[in-house]
C-alpha cells in the first residue's frame, strides 16, 4: 500500500513521540508510507522510514497561527502528494490539515481514514483558563473535527469510551487503542535504576513520566508527598517529562522549593524514548494522577503511560479512569481523592512491588496489524468504487 499520513504534530521534530510515530514506522517496514513535515517543534530531528514532504510555507511556531496560516498551502501539498505518489489510502489525524487532506482525497477518489487520538475540543481548550476562550475553543474545533468525521470514509480512536461517545454523537468508530513498545519496556532491576539517579536502593520513589501539564494534579502530588516525607523521610518523587506548550513545569519546581523538599522532588526533564524503562525502573510506584477538574477528558482516555509502567512491572496509582479500572490487574491500585491517596501509596509501600503484567496484546506491533487490517479494508473499498465507475 501507499499511505498518506498526516499526524497530529511535527513527525520529525516534535520530541514526544506520539501513536503514528510507533504504528507507522511499523507499518513502514513493508508499505509506501508517505508524511508532511510541518515545521512547528524544535525538537532534535528524528531518523524516520517515512518518505518526508516539506509542507511550510510559513514557518510560525505558534501552532494555532503556524496550521491557520498554511491551511491552503497544506491543500495543495496534500494534493499533489496523493496525485504524483498515487496513493492508496490517506490516514487523517490532525484538525485543521485533516480537513485540507480530506478536501484533497476528496478530489481524487482516495478513501480515508480519521484516526481520533483524543478529544480535541476538550484537549485544546485545556491549555488554556479563561472560560471565554475555553468555550470559544470548543465550539470551534467541535465544528471542524465534525467535519473532518463526516467526510471520513471510516474512523478509528483510542479508548472504548471515546467509542461510546462517537455513537452517541452519530459517528460510527472502531478501536485501536494505544500501546508500548514491549521490546524496550520491560522489568529491569530497580536498583541499577536508582543508582543511575544518585539514589540508594532503599530509597522510595513515586513517579510520574509524560507531558506535565495541568490536567495531571502534579501539584497536588507534590503537596502530598510533602506530608509523606514527615514520616518517609528517605524517598524521592520523581518527575520524567516536561510542558511543552506552558510553564507548569516550572510552577511544580516553585512549588516543591517553597514547601521545602526541592532536594526531595527530582525533574529529569524530557528523555529518549528508550531511556524511558531505565527511569521507570527507578520507580517503585507509578503514577497517573489525572485531575478530577470537570474542563478534563478523564471519562474517555486510556493513557499510554498505563501500558509503560505496565510493561515494566510496576504498581500503579491513578485516579479512577474508566478505560483503565477495565483493563485493570492486580498491579493497579485506584484512588479517589488525595487523601486516600496517600494511604495507597503507604499500601504500596509496605507491600508489593513487582509484578508480571502481559502487554503483548498491547504491543505496537499488535496496533499496526490492527491499523494494517483497517487500511487494507478501506484500500478495497476504494478499488471497488474505481471498477464501479
Amino acid at each position: 500500500m501507499r499511505i498518506l499520513l498526516v499526524s497530529t504534530q511535527d513527525y520529525i521534530h516534535h520530541p514526544v513521540p506520539s501513536r503514528h510515530h510507533y504504528i507507522f514506522e511499523e507499518l513502514a517496514t513493508r508499505h509506501e508510507v508517505h508524511v508532511p513535515h510541518f515545521h512547528v517543534s524544535e525538537g532534535r530531528e528524528r531518523t524516520t522510514r517515512l518518505i518526508v514532504h516539506e509542507a511550510t510555507k510559513y514557518p510560525a511556531k505558534n501552532p494555532a497561527i503556524h496550521y491557520t496560516l498554511n491551511a491552503p498551502h497544506h491543500y495543495k501539498v496534500f494534493k499533489r502528494i496523493i496525485a504524483e505518489e498515487d496513493i492508496d489510502v490517506v490516514v487523517a489525524a490532525h484538525v485543521l490539515s485533516g480537513t485540507a487532506v480530506i478536501k484533497a482525497a476528496k478530489k481524487r477518489n482516495v478513501p480515508v481514514l480519521f484516526d481520533l487520538k483524543d478529544w480535541f475540543p476538550d484537549s485544546a481548550a485545556a491549555y488554556y483558563d479563561n472560560r471565554l476562550i475555553k468555550w470559544a475553543l470548543r465550539s470551534g474545533i467541535w465544528s471542524v473535527v465534525r467535519y473532518n468525521l463526516k467526510n471520513s470514509d471510516k474512523i478509528t480512536t483510542v479508548s472504548p469510551s471515546l467509542v461510546e461517545r462517537l455513537d452517541r454523537l452519530g459517528f460510527r468508530s472502531e478501536l485501536i487503542t494505544n500501546g508500548v513498545n514491549t521490546d524496550y519496556f520491560k522489568p529491569m532491576d530497580p536498583a541499577e535504576g536508582k543508582r543511575r539517579l544518585g539514589l540508594d536502593e532503599d530509597t522510595f520513589v513515586m513517579g510520574f513520566c509524560g507531558s506535565m501539564e495541568k490536567w495531571y494534579a502534579l501539584d497536588e502530588v507534590i503537596k502530598k508527598f510533602a506530608e509523606f516525607l514527615d514520616q518517609e523521610e528517605d524517598s524521592r518523587l520523581l518527575f520524567v517529562g516536561g510542558s511543552l506548550f506552558t510553564g507548569y513545569e516550572e510552577e511544580l519546581k516553585g512549588l516543591a522549593k517553597k514547601l521545602g523538599i526541592g532536594d526531595k522532588v527530582i525533574f529529569t526533564g524530557l528523555v529518549e524514548y528508550r531511556e524511558l524503562p531505565s527511569y521507570i525502573s527507578a520507580m517503585d510506584l507509578c503514577l497517573i494522577p489525572f485531575s478530577p477538574s470537570p474542563d478534563y477528558w478523564v471519562d474517555i482516555v486510556l493513557p499510554n503511560k498505563f501500558f509503560e509502567y505496565s510493561a515494566c512491572g510496576k504498581p500503579i496509582l491513578s485516579y479512577p479512569i474508566p478505560d483503565v479500572m477495565k483493563i485493570g490487574g492486580e498491579h493497579l491500585f485506584i484512588y479517589q481523592d488525595m487523601d486516600e491517596f496517600l494511604d495507597k501509596v503507604r499500601e504500596v509501600k509496605s507491600g508489593r512491588r513487582e509484578f508480571k503484567v502481559d502487554m503483548e496484546n498491547y504491543s505496537w506491533k499488535k496496533k499496526a496489524e490492527e491499523m494494517e487490517r483497517v487500511l487494507y479494508e478501506l484500500k478495497r473499498r476504494g478499488d471497488r468504487q474505481v471498477e464501479v465507475r
